[in-house]
């Protein structure tokens, strides 16, 4: 009977510890959108992301930590930290500002939220810079749209004038 019983009590172990010991994770889905308009930004704009966070287990509202940062290469360029309270889900549009002296290519906005114990998550997903026009490309485009502008007007007048002097 003593086997029997060993047997018993080694089979439900496992069992036990689970009911005991429950596993950490969480079923806490986080997941950040880049809108259509914002895949490609300048330096100084107002880059922004859509944060969506199911949480279907949270019993109540919670303070959760999110931590959004712009990386390239590896590096962290802007680091943004806020503290927002949850339920049971939760989406949000946010923003943050690229640098001035931001260098064009390919970004990466990175999204973390923690909670004051082991809830930890973290998503991506990238972006690109685009070049910044200096003043003297701005000055020369200008230049350039105003000159085709007064082409076109003497390309109309020529038109209208040699009109006119084809029905005399």
């Amino acid at each position: 009977m003593g086997k029997i019983f060993k047997g018993i009590i080694i089979s439900f172990l496992p069992f036990t510890c689970l009911l005991l010991f429950p596993l950490s994770a969480s079923a806490l889905s986080l997941s950040v959108t880049v809108p259509e308009k914002y895949t490609t930004v300048s330096p100084g704009d107002r880059f922004y992301f859509v944060v969506d966070v199911k949480y279907p287990e949270n019993p109540g509202r919670k303070d959760l930590r999110f931590t959004y940062e712009i990386k390239r290469e590896n590096s962290t360029i802007v680091e943004v930290k806020s503290l927002k309270a949850i339920e049971t889900q939760a989406s949000f549009m946010d923003f943050i500002v690229i640098p001035e002296d931001a260098k064009k290519g390919n970004y990466i906005v990175d999204v973390r939220i923690e909670d004051y114990n082991s809830l930890f998550e973290e998503v991506s997903s990238s972006f690109i810079v685009k070049a910044k026009l200096d003043s003297k490309q701005i000055l020369f485009y200008s230049f350039a749209f105003l000159q085709s502008i007064l082409f076109g007007a003497v390309l109309i007048a020529a038109f209208i004038f040699l009109f006119n002097k084809s029905r005399k």
